[in-house]
């Protein structure tokens, strides 16, 4: 497994669902409404904490055995975005502080001493570029390397919400508008050498999931 918190997808029992979420594409919304279908209550307190497989979260992560062994007859699904736009929300939230809940430092930025404070874009792409998946942190890591197996739905956040009430016609679950929690000012715009490197570097995303460069 990778080294820095690359959770196992999140599974569901009463719904038969296992949701593969993945950083700075709605899993947080997601992972609430799933929850409240899946135990017929919304989950209490900070809905950040809902990611958290514990006592203060509501998440359960099963081990990829168990992911394996029971997904024929569970419906897999998740949400992906365009590569940019992810960066950007990625940028913003780590390095510009936009979103204004980012009050702690993933362990990864205090591991190789990068300070979480404004920095030039290609800095940060610098960053990225220079470790792979397995030594990323979950926040920049590759879409891919969160869904674990085929076959799965793939929800676009560009179409999302007509694409969550099909999803929640498939669960056979009431439809709720999937809410904002950590919604960050998009204000950074890409030149195409920045578009180059970032598409270098989620080629597997453009084209499993069919972005155009």
């Amino acid at each position: 497994m990778p080294k820095y918190n690359r959770q196992t997808p999140c599974v569901y029992h009463y719904i038969k669902t296992f949701f593969h979420g993945i950083p700075k594409n709605a899993s947080t919304s997601v992972k609430n409404i799933l929850y409240e279908a899946n135990w017929g209550k919304p989950f209490e307190g900070n809905k950040q904490w809902v990611h958290k497989g514990n006592e203060k979260g509501g998440s359960i992560y099963p081990s990829i055995d168990m992911v394996q062994s029971i997904r024929d007859s569970y419906t897999h699904f998740t949400v992906v975005r365009n590569p940019y736009l992810r960066f950007i929300s990625f940028y913003n939230d780590l390095f510009l502080g936009t979103t204004k809940i980012r009050n702690n430092v993933p362990p990864f930025y205090i591991d190789n001493n990068i300070e979480l404070k404004q920095t030039p874009v290609d800095e940060v792409i610098d960053i990225i570029c220079n470790y792979s998946d397995d030594e990323a942190d979950e926040h920049f890591a590759s879409q891919s390397s969160f869904v674990y197996k085929d076959p799965i739905h793939f929800l676009k956040m560009e179409s999302l919400e007509e694409e969550w009430i099909s999803m929640c016609d498939k669960l056979d679950i009431a439809h709720r508008p999937l809410p904002v929690y950590n919604k960050s000012d998009n204000k950074v715009l890409l030149t195409e050498d920045q578009k180059d490197k970032l598409y270098n570097r989620y080629k597997e995303d453009f084209e499993r999931f069919k972005y155009e460069q």
